[in-house]
């Protein structure tokens, strides 16, 4: 079994990712969408009110985070991931913003998924990604967002 590398600002991260997941799954099971997407992009802002375009080690240290929270929270779906993806990007002072997507053909099933992109790749979500068509993104930062 390969022993597992903390790195500094690893545990509180995981920490935070961990609390933020049990949150948002809670108020997606209980509220309206409309109601939790306004929490967490208003609590995105506060937390990064001028975010930077992150990069490789901002994006590992997010995916490090979720992975972590994901031990504890093994039944979180995508979208919960991603919104709490947003928050952590937040954290670190990085840009970010989730996007929802759909699949559908003629020889497939209806799917949906969810994933967060930064300016460095898409750290949650991304292996399924390209499977889908985006269909809405959720941007705190952009111009005109409320």
């Amino acid at each position: 079994m390969r022993k597992e590398h903390w790195r500094p600002g690893d545990l509180p991260a995981a920490l935070w990712a961990l609390v933020s997941l049990a949150a948002v799954r809670a108020a997606l099971w209980s509220l309206p969408f409309r109601v939790v997407e306004r929490a967490v992009m208003r609590l995105a802002r506060v937390l990064a009110p001028h975010p930077a375009t992150g990069g490789l080690e901002e994006d590992q240290a997010i995916t490090r985070a979720m992975v972590r929270a994901l031990r504890v929270h093994r039944r979180a779906l995508c979208l919960p991931q991603a919104l709490v993806g947003l928050l952590l990007a937040a954290r670190r002072n990085v840009r970010a913003r989730v996007r929802i997507g759909v699949r559908a053909g003629a020889s497939e099933q209806f799917g949906a998924h969810a994933w967060l992109e930064t300016g460095g790749g898409v750290p949650i979500g991304g292996a399924e990604a390209a499977q889908y068509a985006p269909l809405l993104t959720l941007d705190p930062f952009a111009p005109g967002s409320a």
